[in-house]
């Protein structure tokens, strides 16, 4: 059976330690083939065998260690999923702004009275430590509460780092509230830390809201994909017009568009003509023109005419759910270079704690300081070692780049194949459908208006392109077609049949593309065709050399056909004759001393190639915009596409490395700097939810 897949929802993640432990427990379940967890997006896409385990066990086997675990809703399309995930992200952003805020102005008003009532005024102490066992038991209640449940989990994250700094400021100003006198007889002046406690909450809770806002931010590709699904239909019934919710539609209802509507779903136009805009899939400006028989698709607008729609697909199986889907996964996945921070956060808090321990032992024994000094300190390591900006460095700049790709017309499936567009140096293009249109014309005919009208009577039985495409001409011409006995096709050679008595054979010319026309063995005449490059490819290719890219054609076409093709749009490096079973050898061949290939094909017949591939990309068009085949889909069939993508993906590459690195260099400092007893725990906590707004900030250039 093949793998499934399903996303979790997860609970309670606050840091970098946390994804890693919900990651670890989910590898570690049987039948489990991979699971990635993302901070950013709180969830969990794990592969895994349904004949060994359940989608319902991994949630519980999460559940088991604290966190909570969200299964997606039955019958739920993924357009209603992320209108779901809006609404709680939204949530989440006033709950933690209005935490944030309020302990805030709590820390704002104990620090402006201090001047007029310092330390010392017994009755101001107290209420300092009212006003702060407030603010810890309502703004900041879920550290102390996720801080237990990680310890008795066996893990720590940064919600114990959190709890601990502030717990420590906390017992420390609480004893020196109610027991002054302990610390005189000592010779120790008695301190209060209340205000720092408060501000550490504060400050902490100010991050992390700005996280959330960053997340709806990175989440806008979606967000606006998502809405322009409408959420009413007007659909045709038993001949009478009725508005319908958009769930209510079901496939072949008659779907009533008037000019200026969004087109409700995916069908195929029975009635009335008009230019739809296709933009929010394709990324292209210009509007389409459909007519009776085309195909039109959800989300889309259409334009001045009204058209009567036959609803061909509900739900989860419209392109635009479909499209959405994609992106989700992606945005959920993580890149390779995610690996070394995931492998430094699994021991980070221990080791955090631990040093902080340390700071306060060595500050008593050789430094000399009081316990009370000595606990500040580390208090300010504890604050300050937040790993978040570690777990946020990749996955903001994916959300970010995969969204922006989206717009483009450009879906990359995984964060994978995202880091793996960036190291791509050979350009491999499939010729029919990537480079040319696919679909051959008529360009000469020699021996008049009867040899094209022969041709077509005998290519009418033919399903071959090039016959197509002959009895296409003969149609547009207006020409009759007689019926046809004794056909025959002969592989490789042409086509044979008996017209009104007269044996007609359609025979392979000497020159690409060229037919001879035969009756009764001799020959009337003769026709041309050609498959016409894409208006862009051309461009297109000159932008790929200019990005220092090898590009190379490869065709199933005779050596001149593909020669005269690539002599138009600037390729040398042409590959012909290729059978599809032979075109993946090709691409093996390539990558042979390590080069890294990327094949761009339709996703059909290139299916073997782009699977081996570094990175396949498939020309995702019309009725293939749903292809499985792949890494990257560009949907609107243009090869400008490719170089787009390849920049994408070396701009986030060069993101993520900016994002670790500063994570790692802030921690590397900031721990020393904190230890040495050089930073305010106050400073430390802001410091620390500026580095991960840093980290967010970088990554929403690529928007």
């Amino acid at each position: 059976m093949a793998a499934a897949k399903v996303q979790l929802e997860i609970e309670g993640m606050t840091c970098a330690a946390c994804q890693s432990f919900v990651e670890k427990t989910l590898n570690e379940q049987n039948g489990v083939t991979r699971a990635s967890v993302n901070l950013m997006m709180n969830q969990a896409l794990v592969e895994f065998d349904p004949e060994i385990v359940s989608a319902e066990k991994l949630a519980a086997a999460v559940e088991d260690t604290g966190y909570g675990a969200k299964l997606p809703v039955l019958g739920r399309t993924s357009i209603e999923e992320e209108d779901a995930r809006e609404a709680s992200l939204l949530k989440e952003y006033e709950m933690l702004r209005q935490k944030a805020l309020s302990s805030l102005a709590v820390g704002l008003v104990m620090m402006g009275a201090m001047p007029f009532a310092g330390h010392d005024v017994e009755w101001w102490a107290w209420t300092q430590l009212a006003l702060t066992l407030t603010v810890m038991l309502w703004a900041g209640r879920s550290f102390y509460v996720k801080a237990w449940a990680a310890l008795r989990r066996g893990s720590a994250d940064m919600n114990v780092l959190v709890a601990m700094g502030t717990g420590a400021s906390f017992v420390i100003s609480t004893v020196s509230t109610i027991w002054p006198h302990w610390f005189h007889n000592r010779g120790i002046i008695p301190q209060i830390y209340f205000e720092a406690v408060v501000f550490i909450i504060a400050l902490v809770l100010v991050g992390k809201m700005l996280e959330a806002q960053a997340k709806r931010q990175t989440s806008r590709a979606l967000q606006q994909l998502t809405s322009l699904q409408p959420k009413q239909a007007t659909v045709k019934r038993a001949g009478v017009e009725m508005e319908v919710a958009i769930g209510e539609l079901r496939r072949g209802d008659l779907l009533v568009v008037r000019p200026g509507d969004r087109i409700a779903a995916d069908g195929e136009v029975i009635e009335g003509s008009s230019a739809v805009d296709e933009s929010m899939l394709t990324g292209e400006s210009l509007p389409l023109e459909k007519f009776a028989g085309v195909k039109v698709y959800g989300g889309t607008t259409n334009g001045q005419g009204a058209l009567l729609i036959r609803v061909q697909a509900e739900g989860g199986e419209s392109i635009l759910a479909q499209i959405v889907r994609v992106l989700r996964e992606a945005q959920g996945d993580k890149a390779p270079v995610q690996a070394l921070a995931d492998r430094v956060s699994a021991v980070f808090v221990p080791a955090v704690v631990g040093i902080a321990l340390l700071s306060v032992l060595l500050w008593v024994w050789i430094g000399g300081a009081d316990l009370v000094r000595a606990t500040v300190i580390g208090v300010a390591v504890l604050v300050i070692s937040c790993p978040c900006a570690m777990g946020l460095a990749v996955p903001t700049a994916i959300l970010a780049s995969t969204g922006r790709a989206a717009r483009l017309g450009i879906l990359i499936r995984s964060g994978e194949a995202l880091e793996r567009l960036g190291e791509v140096s050979v350009v491999v293009l499939d010729k029919t459908g990537t480079i040319t249109k696919g679909k051959p014309k008529v360009t000469n005919m020699v021996g008049g208006i009867e040899v094209l009208r022969l041709a077509a009577c005998v290519e009418a039985l033919s399903e071959h392109p090039l016959a197509r495409a002959i009895v296409a001409e003969a149609k547009a011409r207006g020409l009759e077609l007689e019926a046809v006995e004794q056909f025959l096709a002969k592989p490789g050679l042409g086509v044979s049949g008996v017209v009104a008595g007269r044996f007609v054979e359609i025979l392979s010319g000497e020159t690409p593309g060229g037919v001879k026309v035969m009756v009764g063995g001799t020959a009337i005449g003769s026709l041309t065709l050609a498959d016409e490059v894409k208006e862009s490819s051309a461009g297109a290719i000159g932008r790929l050399k200019r990005l220092g890219l090898r590009v190379v054609m490869l065709s199933g076409d005779r050596e001149d056909a593909a020669r005269a093709i690539a002599s138009q749009v600037g390729i040398e490096e042409v590959i012909a004759g290729v059978l599809p079973a032979g075109k993946s050898e090709v691409i093996g061949r390539l990558k042979a001393g390590g080069v890294k290939v990327a094949m761009v094909g339709d996703g059909l017949n290139d299916a073997p190639a782009l699977e081996k591939a570094d990175v396949g990309i498939a020309m995702a068009t019309g009725s293939d915009l749903a292809i499985e085949a792949g890494d990257v889909a560009l949907l609107r069939g243009d090869l400008n596409g490719v170089s787009e993508a390849i920049e994408v993906s070396r701009k986030t590459m060069r993101v993520m490395r900016q994002n670790l690195f500063w994570a790692f260099l802030y921690n590397v400092v900031g721990i020393p700097v904190a230890a040495l007893g050089l930073l305010n725990p106050v400073v430390a906590a802001g410091a620390m939810a500026m580095s991960s707004v840093s980290v967010v900030l970088n990554s929403l250039r690529l928007r």
